[in-house]
């Protein structure tokens, strides 16, 4: 088993943070929405598909004309999140299979090369904007499909570095990024190897002062399941409570940043038909009043369909956590 590199403070200590009036406003909007939502949706699977089923690229890359996704609507899901009581959307740029859901310059894996052919970030932005909503966005520096991720490692951290800076120039104020895919305590064997560790340094110091530079309000967060690195802003603990492991996989250290809770409405991260079960909205409001009373920020997570819309039962279901947001004070 070779286990991931765990980087030390060393190695960032340069690294800026966000502002402070960055770091308050997320601190103050205190709930917000998250979606896991890409070509993966198609399988109904989860996220996970193309590792877990070992799909060979040249099955997997024919998705690529088969997402069309013609019942989005971004004032519909931006109402909703108004509705919901949620203050900003934590949004799947790239997910762990390299596809983008952006009109990004620097590969061809992306939404506008589907019949889709919509840049839906650029929609959304737009659309959160109008509403006071601030955009996130989740991004994985692990990369299934990208070539260079396993044969080039100094061209794929350009790559990861040039498309942060598209989505930091191309679409208004962002209210921050959160990492995924890189996990230093994890270990992996077999033809894990071939799929997850790294190749060399992520130069996360270079990439943090980049978003710091671009958009100095902007809260980072790597959920790399170990204690913060400077640079990063706050902690994420993923369906746990902070201090709490009982995922497996978290860590029980608390640090000194500020906290987030990342949560999930359905079962899993993405839309998964078979393992369709919304919890009730008296179960979130629960979460959330133990996420609040630990001071963290709580991110819950849906997963929209492939068809573009969000279920009808996650919709309703978040309705109601927004009217007993509102009838209990909750955020108030």
């Amino acid at each position: 088993m070779i286990q991931n590199q765990i980087y030390s403070v060393e190695e960032v200590k340069r690294a800026v943070q966000a502002t402070q009036e960055g770091l308050q406003a997320f601190i103050a909007s205190r709930y917000g929405l998250s979606m896991h939502w890409g070509l993966y949706s198609l399988n109904g699977r989860g996220e996970w598909v193309y590792f877990t089923e070992r799909i060979p690229w040249d099955a997997y890359r024919t998705r690529l004309g088969e997402f069309n996704p013609t019942r989005f609507n971004a004032e519909e899901w931006a109402d909703l999140m108004l509705e919901s009581g949620q203050k900003f959307l934590l949004l799947t740029s790239k997910h762990h299979d390299g596809f983008c859901l952006w009109d990004t310059a620097l590969t061809h894996w992306k939404i506008t090369n589907t019949p889709f052919k919509r840049d839906v970030i650029a929609e959304l932005a737009r659309a959160l904007r109008d509403r006071g909503l601030k955009l996130h966005f989740y991004y994985s520096l692990l990369d299934w499909t990208h070539p260079a991720y396993r044969k080039d490692w100094p061209a794929y951290v350009a790559y990861y570095q040039g498309q942060l800076r598209e989505l930091l120039t191309n679409y208004g104020e962002i209210g921050g990024i959160l990492f995924d895919g890189y996990w230093p305590r994890a270990g992996f064997e077999g033809d894990e190897l071939e799929y997850f560790p790294p190749r060399g340094a992520w130069d996360l110091e270079g990439t943090y002062n980049l978003i710091h530079q671009l958009q100095p309000h902007a809260v980072i967060t790597n959920n790399t399941h170990v204690l913060p690195l400077p640079g990063e802003d706050y902690q994420v603990w993923e369906l746990d409570m902070p201090g709490e492991n009982t995922i497996g996989f978290n860590t029980t250290e608390v640090g000194d940043k500020a906290k987030a809770v990342w949560w999930n409405l359905n079962t899993g991260w993405a839309y998964a038909p078979r393992l369709h079960r919304v919890k009730p909205a008296e179960t979130i409001i629960q979460a959330l009043h133990k996420s609040l009373s630990r001071e963290a920020v709580f991110m819950l997570n849906i997963s929209p369909r492939p068809f573009g819309d969000i279920h009808p039962e996650e919709q309703q279901v978040l309705r109601q956590i927004g009217q007993l947001i509102r009838t209990q004070a909750i955020l108030d």
